[in-house]
C-alpha cells in the first residue's frame, strides 16, 4: 500500500502507534525505491545531454586520466569525510548578525519582542525596554519550539548578569547571577551556618530513620480496605507498617469507618493494628501465629481516669500507708516451709548443728528426733535458730538456736565466729527463773535508787558533757542520754546551738538526734530534728534532717521589662511565705537555710506580640545555671506587632544545695521586632518561685 501522508498536525495532536508504524513503513518503501533506482545504470529517466546543458559538448574525453587522478587527490579543493561530519555537526542556524554583532535590539518590551525571535539568539537591548532589568546590555535567549518554555540570561552594562526564564508561556522575575568572588564570600558564609548543614552524624541517623513507605504519597493512607476487603486477608499480604484506613463494614473489621496503622512481620503471621474512628474511640487487634484476636477498644484518658479514680476508692482493694509500713516491718522471710511446717528436718544420723549451719538459712524452724549428735535432748525437739551470716565452712558466724522438747524443756545454744558453739543451756522452769528474777529486780531498784536519779541518768553537763561532734560514738555513755550545745558551736552540729538525745544500746547500736531550737524571730531560723548513726569501723554517717523542711512562696509586683538578648534575672520581690525567713527580696533569690534537696517550681506570664519569640527559662545556683526549667519557642507564619497575646512558661527541677548557697531563676529573651515584651503584672498564681525543701542529708559541695 503507497505511503499515505499527514499535513494537518497541530502542536498538541497526540502521536500513536499506528502513526509510528506508517512512518516505518514509508521510510522502508522509500529506501528500496531508493536502491533499486541507484542500482538502475540504464539511464532509466531517458536523460539526454540538452537536458542537463551538454548539449555542445563532444562525446569525447575531456581530461586526461592522469590529470583527472591529480584533480582527484587535491586536498585543497576537496573535503574529506571526517571535515563533513564535523560541519554537519557544528551551528548551522544564524544566532548573530554577519558582523558578530547580535542579531536584534530590545526596545520596547522584553516578554513580547523575545517570544518573535528564532529558538537560540543573541541580541541587544535597551533599559527602558519594558520588563528589562535596570541597565541595558545584551545577551542570549533560547526557547523552544512553541516559544512557550525559555531562558535568557542577560549581561548588563554596570557589570551584572541576570536571568529570567518563561515556563507555560509565563514569565519568572530577573534573577541577579553572583560573579566568583560575591558568590564565594556566601558560599564562605553559608559554609559557616552549622545549623543548615547535614553531618556524618546527621546522615547516619537519617539513613537508620524511616525509609519505608507507609503511607501514599500525599500522606494519606496507604490502602483503603473496602466493604468487600477482608482485614485477616489483606492485612498478612502487607507486610512491614501500613498507614491504611477502611470502610463502616469492611470484613473482619471493628465494625465502624477507621483510620490507623498495622506492622505485620515478613511472614505475615505476628502483628498487629491499631484503628481510630471517628467517635474518637481506639481499637486494637493482634495477629500471632497466623491467628487473629478480636478487636479490642482501648480506653480513653478520660475514661480511663474514671475508673482508676472509682478503683481508688475501692479501699477493700489496697492498702493504707499504716498497713505497708505495718508490713514492711514485719517478717519477710521465709522461716517456715510453704505448708506452714518446720523448715529443716534432722533426722537420726545427722549433726543437729552442722545441720541448721549448712542449711544456708540465716532465719528458720526445725525439727529433730532425740538421736541426732550435738541434739540438746534425748526427746524430740521443735524450734527456730537466727545467724547473722555463715562462713565457707558451713559455720555460724554468730547466732542461736532455741529448741524445746515435747516434755516442754527449752534449750539455748549460741556460736561466736571466734570461739565456737558455746554449748546448750537448759532454759530455767517458771518458778526458778520468778524468783530470780524477782530477786533481780529488787537488788537493781536498790543499786538505782542508791546510786541515780532521773537528773543523772539523762542529763550530761559539765565535763561530761560531749561538745564537739567529731567526738568518736565509743567515748559516749551508754543508755539514754541528753546534752546542750552552746550557741555558735561550728563543729560538725547541723546548727549552732540546741541539744543532742544519744541513744545508745552498744558500739555497734548507737543513734544522734539533734534538736536546733533556736530563736525563729531571728537569725536563728533553722529549726527542725536531724540524725546520724555511728558505727565502729565506718564512723558516723551524714546527718540527715527528718522535721522542720524549709519552703517558701514568693511572687512578682508590677510589671518588668525583659532586655532582648539576654539571660535576664526575674525580680521576686513580693514574699507569700516563707518559712525559714530565706528568701532575699532585695536580690531576688532563695539562701538555702542548711544542707538539703531542695525542689524548685517557677512560672512567669509574658506580654508578647505575633512575631518570632524564644524564651528559655532557667535554675541559677550560686550565680550559674544549672537547670533549664522551661521553653518557648514559636514562628507563625503571619508575624504581626499589633496581635499580642500572652505566653506562660512554667517548669520544676530538684537542686540539691549546701547551707548558704543560693537559688534565683533567669530568662533568656529573644524575639524579632522591635516591640518591647514584659513580665506580666499578674498575681501569684501566674508569676511565682516556690521552693520546698525535700530531704536534709549533707551532700558534697557542688
Amino acid at each position: 500500500m503507497a505511503y499515505e501522508e499527514k499535513t494537518d498536525w497541530l502542536p498538541d495532536d497526540p502521536i500513536n502507534e499506528d502513526d509510528v508504524n506508517r512512518w516505518e513503513k514509508g521510510i522502508k518503501d522509500a529506501h528500496t525505491d531508493l536502491a533499486a533506482h541507484k542500482n538502475d545504470m540504464n539511464n532509466p529517466h531517458n536523460t539526454t545531454k540538452a537536458q542537463v546543458g551538454l548539449g555542445n559538448v563532444d562525446n569525447v574525453k575531456q581530461a586526461a586520466k592522469k590529470d583527472f587522478d591529480q584533480h582527484e587527490q587535491d586536498q585543497v579543493r576537496h573535503i574529506t569525510e571526517d571535515e563533513r561530519v564535523t560541519w554537519n555537526g557544528a551551528q548551522l542556524s544564524k544566532i548573530s548578525a554577519d558582523n558578530g554583532q547580535p542579531m536584534f535590539n530590545l526596545t520596547t518590551d522584553f516578554h513580547t519582542e523575545l517570544q518573535n525571535y528564532p529558538t537560540l539568539t543573541y541580541f541587544s537591548y535597551d533599559k527602558t525596554a519594558a520588563n528589562a532589568p535596570p541597565s541595558g546590555g545584551r545577551g542570549f535567549w533560547t526557547c523552544s519550539i512553541g516559544k512557550t518554555y525559555g531562558h535568557v540570561i542577560v549581561m548588563t552594562n554596570d557589570n551584572k548578569t541576570f536571568r529570567k526564564s518563561l515556563a507555560n508561556n509565563k514569565w519568572s522575575d530577573w534573577i541577579e547571577l553572583e560573579n566568583t568572588e560575591g558568590a564565594q564570600k556566601k558560599v564562605n558564609v553559608h559554609e559557616g551556618k552549622s545549623d543548615i548543614h547535614v553531618t556524618l552524624a546527621d546522615k547516619d541517623k537519617w539513613n537508620n530513620s524511616q525509609l519505608f513507605k507507609v503511607t501514599a504519597d500525599n500522606g494519606q493512607g496507604k490502602l483503603y480496605l473496602s466493604e468487600t476487603d477482608d482485614f485477616h486477608k489483606i492485612v498478612p499480604q502487607n507486610t512491614g507498617m501500613v498507614h491504611f484506613a477502611s470502610a463502616p463494614n469492611t470484613v473482619n473489621g471493628p465494625g465502624t469507618s477507621v483510620r490507623g496503622l498495622w506492622t505485620i512481620n515478613a511472614t505475615g503471621n505476628y502483628g498487629q493494628i491499631i484503628a481510630f474512628d471517628n467517635a474518637n474511640k481506639t481499637y486494637r487487634k493482634t495477629i500471632s501465629g497466623g491467628n487473629w484476636s478480636d478487636w479490642v477498644e482501648l480506653e480513653t484518658t478520660a475514661g480511663a481516669e474514671a475508673k482508676v479514680s472509682n478503683h481508688a476508692k475501692d479501699s477493700t482493694a489496697h492498702i493504707t500507708v499504716g498497713e505497708r509500713n505495718k508490713w514492711n516491718a514485719g517478717q519477710l522471710s521465709k522461716i517456715t516451709n510453704d505448708a506452714g511446717g518446720v523448715y529443716i528436718s534432722i533426722g537420726d544420723t545427722d549433726d543437729f548443728l552442722s545441720k541448721i549451719v549448712k542449711s544456708g538459712e540465716r532465719f528458720g524452724t526445725f525439727y529433730s528426733t532425740g538421736k541426732p549428735t550435738n541434739a540438746p535432748s534425748t526427746l524430740s525437739t521443735r524450734g527456730f535458730f537466727h545467724f547473722t551470716a555463715t562462713d565457707s565452712n558451713g559455720n555460724g558466724t554468730f547466732g542461736y538456736v532455741v529448741a524445746i522438747d515435747y516434755r516442754n524443756n527449752m534449750f539455748t545454744n549460741y556460736v561466736d565466729g571466734n570461739l565456737g558453739w558455746q554449748g546448750w543451756n537448759k532454759i530455767e522452769t517458771e518458778s526458778d527463773a520468778q524468783t530470780k528474777a524477782d530477786k533481780s529486780l529488787a537488788d537493781a531498784k536498790n543499786y538505782v535508787d542508791t546510786n541515780y536519779s532521773n537528773q543523772k541518768l539523762t542529763i550530761l553537763t559539765g565535763s561530761n558533757a560531749i561538745q564537739d561532734a567529731r567526738t568518736a560514738g565509743d567515748v559516749y555513755p551508754s543508755g539514754v542520754t541528753l546534752m546542750d550545745v552552746g550557741q555558735e558551736n561550728t563543729t560538725g552540729y547541723p546548727g549552732k546551738m540546741g541539744f543532742v538525745k544519744n541513744e545508745k544500746y552498744n558500739n555497734y547500736r548507737f543513734t544522734q538526734y539533734f534538736y536546733n531550737n533556736g530563736n525563729v524571730s531571728y537569725s536563728y531560723a533553722g529549726t527542725g530534728i536531724w540524725v546520724r548513726q555511728w558505727y565502729p569501723q565506718s564512723g558516723w554517717t551524714e546527718w540527715q534532717k527528718i522535721s522542720g523542711f524549709a519552703h517558701a512562696n514568693v511572687g512578682t509586683t508590677g510589671k518588668q521589662l525583659l532586655n532582648k538578648g539576654e539571660h535576664q534575672k526575674i525580680i521576686f520581690n513580693r514574699t507569700i511565705k516563707d518559712s525559714h525567713k530565706a528568701f532575699d527580696t532585695k536580690n531576688s533569690r532563695f539562701i538555702c537555710p542548711n544542707n538539703g534537696m531542695f525542689l524548685v517550681n517557677a512560672g512567669l506570664y509574658i506580654e508578647s506580640v505575633q512575631r518570632y519569640a524564644n524564651y528559655e527559662m532557667e535554675v541559677y545556683l550560686n550565680g550559674k545555671i544549672y537547670k533549664n526549667i522551661g521553653h518557648y519557642r514559636n514562628s507563625p507564619d503571619d508575624p504581626s506587632d499589633s496581635k499580642q497575646f500572652n505566653i506562660g512558661i512554667y517548669g520544676a527541677a530538684t537542686v540539691p544545695a549546701n547551707a548558704g548557697d543560693y537559688i534565683e531563676i533567669y530568662l533568656y529573651v529573644g524575639y524579632d521586632g522591635d516591640v518591647q515584651r514584659y513580665i506580666t503584672d499578674s498575681s501569684g498564681w501566674y508569676n511565682y518561685f516556690d521552693i520546698a525543701e525535700l530531704g536534709g542529708q549533707n551532700f558534697p559541695t557542688l
